[in-house]
């Protein structure tokens, strides 16, 4: 059998090795011996490094950071002698750097096993900075993003998972929204990157056949409304209609798949003031999900996460979910699911 998984989006073009880069992409191998090196080409800096949770066993045992200064990681030693599983989740997100992971090194003697199989249960999560996990390890809001704060692994997206014990896809870039990124930044949005292998290389396009999700998470519009938003009667079809078509993309990929529309816990009616951000998003995808009703497909449902309360539960930088708020969003989430498919 096969000696190593891998879950999530990877480039399997180059000879060398798979190359990957949205975050939750993770690596799951066994092996013999207390200890494990890997080889990686990456193409982050020291000041801006990718960072990996390492899960022996089933327990974290620290964090792996790896860039361009090396190739070679030690990613586990001082274990009991024996047979050890291994996943290594990637915690940062695309714009820190592809990753390509070359190979696993046993330790003398010793060698890499055969994997379990994957689970039957498939997740994908399309998302932005929250579902990134941007800025859960800061220790308030006042930090900017850093690569060593941002925390797939505790992301609700990731959490979700886990609580469920299935495979999750995270497909999700900070400051990306539906029709409009954070403050306008001029890049491509959510819809426009969704097909992409590699966060920001147009090919090789994503296989959608090679993963077939039973769930999928929409959790985007946060970036939409954030900063000068435009006013209802500009806004509201651009807006509208780029959602409509992401989720009608969704459906033809995923014939079968459950989709959640979510509304994020940092959309409020108090910011942007006079924005209405909070009710505007909700009226939106609301519609979007009537419509598809409408037309006969009753596997869309809206889910909103309540708004964050940083007082009771602290934030993360620059105002993001914290851990508690991410945990509290996976019990929501994973319960909705469970609900509807019978987990």
């Amino acid at each position: 059998g096969d000696t190593i998984r891998f879950i999530g989006r990877f480039d399997t073009t180059k000879p060398e090795g798979p190359r990957f880069s949205w975050p939750g992409s993770a690596i799951v191998t066994r092996f013999s011996g207390t200890s494990l090196s890997a080889r990686f080409i990456d193409a982050s800096t020291p000041e801006q490094s990718n960072f990996f949770q390492v899960v022996i066993d089933g327990e974290s045992r620290g964090v792996l950071k790896v860039n361009n200064q090396k190739e070679l990681y030690t990613v586990a030693d001082g274990l009991a002698d024996g047979e050890h599983e291994l996943l290594l989740h990637r915690r940062t997100e695309a714009l820190v750097g592809v990753t390509q992971f070359l190979e696993f090194v046993p330790q003398q003697g010793e060698e890499l096993l055969p994997v379990p199989a994957a689970p039957e249960r498939r997740i994908e999560v399309i998302g932005d900075s929250i579902s990134a996990g941007y800025g859960i390890d800061g220790a308030d809001e006042t930090c900017p993003f850093t690569s060593d704060t941002e925390n797939n692994y505790l992301a609700y997206s990731a959490l979700t998972g886990r609580l469920l014990e299935a495979d999750t896809t995270i497909v999700a870039w900070s400051g990306r929204g539906v029709v409009r990124n954070y403050d306008d930044e001029v890049a491509d949005t959510m819809p426009e990157i969704y097909g992409r292998t590699i966060a920001d290389e147009p090919q090789p396009a994503w296989d959608f056949s090679s993963w077939v999700p039973q769930v999928v998470v929409i959790n985007l519009g946060t970036n939409d409304f954030s900063i000068n938003v435009p006013g209802d009667a500009e806004f509201r079809a651009p807006f509208t209609n780029a959602y409509a078509g992401l989720v009608e993309t969704v459906r033809e990929n995923y014939p079968e798949a459950f989709i959640f529309c979510t509304i994020g816990p940092m959309l409020s009616d108090g910011y942007p003031e006079g924005a209405e951000a909070l009710t505007r998003a909700r009226s939106y995808i609301g519609k979007v999900i009537e419509d598809r009703a409408a037309s006969g497909d009753d596997r869309v449902r809206l889910l909103e996460f309540p708004q964050h309360n940083g007082e009771q539960d602290g934030l993360g930088c620059d105002y993001h979910p914290s851990k508690k708020t991410n945990e509290k969003m996976a019990a929501q989430l994973s319960e909705a699911i469970s609900e509807e498919l019978g987990w």
